[in-house]
């Protein structure tokens, strides 16, 4: 977590708008390290091009007469470097383009590496620039090239304890770059920690050669050979331990380092009068320090391709676990909202929904031009839906182009692609070429179906977005499907297959819940039973048919009359009961009367063209202020259609009206 938000805050800075003031500002910088180090070399060009014409009068400064002496005198205890005017001589032109490769290449490589710590803000380029300096300032004040820089001359008046406190400093910059570039402190914690306290004793050093104490400089001539050495030791362990962890770009560095040690050991040796000062041995160790800025910044480069390789791969691993848990919360979302939406839509609009909601989540997590549904003979219908709607022109023209092939693909339900050409508009030129995701829909014989997804120019589908696309396909097919087949059970369930009302089951529990109601509202309820006379009689003369459409017909009268104002169901073999809530015993007994009068009037008319009038019988009751739960109504309401039977199957029968719950009519 802590290294995720330090690479958040690093990301930050390198994006601010600060940035480019940072880096305008190491450009200035790195322009004046160049200018400064620019005019030993130029007075050195011009000094040849004069002895080349004339003989000079004079011109010599210590860069010059490091390049024709030996660079030994600045670090020999006896030999002090000293501003002094020599007769001219001519340029030794070797030593002046050993001179100006290193200085350019040192200074070209401040520069990068300035460049790149703007830009990633990471502390390990800080460490390469505070090196690369190092090295460059060392090379300088040990050839004597301060002496030509403008400025104050008291670091050239040190002359070689100057030197030497660069030295100094130069093993610092070593033992810090090499511990940042190793990262030991995952693997070798030890070696780290001598890592970390070893530029302290440089440090040191290096102040005590600025406080000028002459009469000490052979030994801290002595003790900054060593502490370099020891400094370059240490790199090499720490390399070589990055070398073992099998780092990248180790043993490149650790063989780099190697040779700065050897060329460091053979200039101890012709300071020290073991060899002689000749050839190119003046100059090795000086090749040598800048060779390894040139490698440590190859590596550092190297470092910010891995970098950036690893960023990539994290970010590759975050967008891709990012998209599955979209996909999976969409998926979830997409499964829940198809059956709470199928769940109570009506029967003839849970395809549409169903394929809709589809429609809605492929859009989301499969990118794509447009996408449709097509639907044949499923559940006895034709289907097309197309997001966006526009397209639908688009889709049934490439239906029917290709209604053969997307056939044979759903009836294999295997997820396809096929590249089309799309329709030509009349304005346009060639027909476009579009990929065409064929998913096929699980549907029962002989319907068929499938998801088409459309996506433009060459790019085509990936496997995992097929399959995303199977998925939820034959989710939404499913669900469609038994959003359907539980209506026909819930159907089947509550309603009496003969007459399409209520069965008597549904019907207690409506009674139930009505009186209930009526209980906590202190309303009005009233309960009727309606039943065909003389049933059982018809049956026998006219057959079976008859009485079914005897009574058909009195449920279609009953279910006419309630409207919303009541709730019908058949509650025996050919009786009926009506719940009519907020009905007082008048307006109840009006009611009844009104239907039985209705139910009347019409006549059967049976297959061999026979009339068969209905009569029909009711009894009603309401509720009592004393009645504790539905069964005393219904007593009573039996007791009535009983009474009405009885009476000759005349008017309407209801028990006294007295202590009869109020309420109020209903508008």
């Amino acid at each position: 977590m802590t290294k995720g938000r330090s690479t958040a805050k690093a990301r930050t800075l390198a994006d601010s708008p600060a940035r480019r003031w940072i880096m305008l500002a190491w450009l200035l910088v790195m322009l004046a390290v160049l200018a400064l180090a620019a005019p030993p070399l130029a007075r050195a060009a011009r000094h040849g091009t004069a002895h080349a014409a004339a003989p000079a009068a004079a011109l010599a400064t210590t860069a010059l007469a490091a390049s024709t002496a030996s660079p030994a005198a600045v670090d020999a205890p006896a030999t002090v470097a000293a501003v002094a005017m020599v007769p001219s001589t001519p340029v030794v032109v070797g030593p002046l383009i050993v001179f100006t490769v290193l200085y350019t290449g040192l200074g070209l490589l401040l520069f990068i590496g300035s460049g790149m710590y703007a830009a990633l803000r990471d502390r390990q380029y800080l460490y390469y620039l505070g090196y690369v300096a190092a090295t460059l300032t060392f090379l300088m004040a040990r050839n004597g090239h301060f002496a030509d820089l403008p400025g104050p001359g008291w670091f050239t008046r040190l002359g070689e304890l100057g030197a030497f406190a660069l030295g100094n400093v130069l093993a610092a910059a070593m033992v810090v770059t090499a511990r940042g570039f190793a990262g030991l402190s995952r693997f070798a914690p030890a070696l780290d920690r001598v890592l970390q306290w070893f530029p302290l004793l440089p440090a040191v050093l290096a102040l005590a050669c600025l406080l000028d104490l002459q009469g000490a400089a052979g030994i801290l001539h002595g003790a900054t050979t060593a502490v370099r050495l020891g400094a370059i030791v240490l790199a090499i362990a720490a390399t070589a331990a990055a070398w073992r962890n099998r780092q990248r770009m180790a043993l490149p560095m650790l063989l780099m380092w190697m040779l700065v040690l050897l060329a460091a050991s053979l200039r101890a040796m012709v300071v020290a009068g073991s060899l002689a000062n000749e050839g190119w041995l003046p100059y090795a160790d000086q090749v040598a320090f800048a060779l390894n800025a040139l490698m440590m910044g190859m590596a550092l480069t190297d470092h910010i391709i891995e970098f950036r390789l690893q960023r990539d791969r994290a970010s590759l691993a975050k967008e891709q676990a990012d998209a599955s848990l979209k996909r999976e919360r969409e998926r979830l979302r997409f499964i829940e909202a198809l059956h709470t939406t199928l769940r109570d839509a009506p029967s003839g609009d849970q395809e549409w929904l169903g394929f809709r909601r589809l429609l809605e989540v492929m859009r989301e997590l499969v990118p794509q031009a447009s996408s449709a549904v097509a639907l044949h003979g499923f559940h006895d219908a034709d289907l097309l839906l197309c997001e966006p709607n526009t397209t639908r022109e688009s889709y049934q023209h490439l239906l029917a182009t290709r209604s053969g092939a997307f056939k044979g693909i759903s009836r294999s339900q295997l997820p396809m692609q096929l590249r089309v050409d799309a329709p030509v508009q009349a304005e346009a030129g060639e027909p476009e070429q579009v990929q065409v995701a064929v998913v096929p829909l699980p549907l029962t014989a002989p319907a068929w179906g499938m998801l088409l997804i459309e996506r433009r120019g060459w790019q085509g589908f990936e496997r995992d977005e097929l399959n995303l696309a199977s998925e939820l396909a034959h989710k939404a097919a499913r669900a469609v499907e038994d959003a359907a087949n539980d209506r026909v059970l819930r159907i089947n369930a509550e309603f009496d297959a003969l007459t399409a009302v209520f069965n008597r089951r549904t019907m207690d529990n409506r009674l139930a819940a009505y009186f209930k109601e009526s209980l906590v509202r202190r309303s009005a309820l009233a309960v009727l039973f309606s039943d065909l006379d003389h049933l059982q009689e018809t049956n026998e003369v006219y057959g079976h048919a008859a009485g079914d459409q005897a009574l058909r017909l009195l449920a279609d009268v009953l279910k006419a009359h309630c409207g919303t104002a009541g709730v019908v169901g058949r509650y025996g073999s050919d009786k009926f009961v009506v719940i009519l809530p907020d009905f007082n015993p008048e307006q109840a007994r009006r009611w009844a009367e009104a239907m039985r009068t209705d139910a009347m009037a019409r006549d059967v008319t049976l297959a061999d063209g026979k009339i068969l009038r209905v009569g029909v019988s009711v009894g009603i009751a309401s509720r009592l202020a004393e009645d504790a739960d539905i069964h005393p109504i219904l007593d009573r309401v039996e007791k009535a259609l009983s009474a009405s039977k009885r009476s000759g199957r005349g008017p309407v029968q209801a028990p006294p009206i007295q202590g009869v719950a109020s309420g109020t009519a209903p508008r």
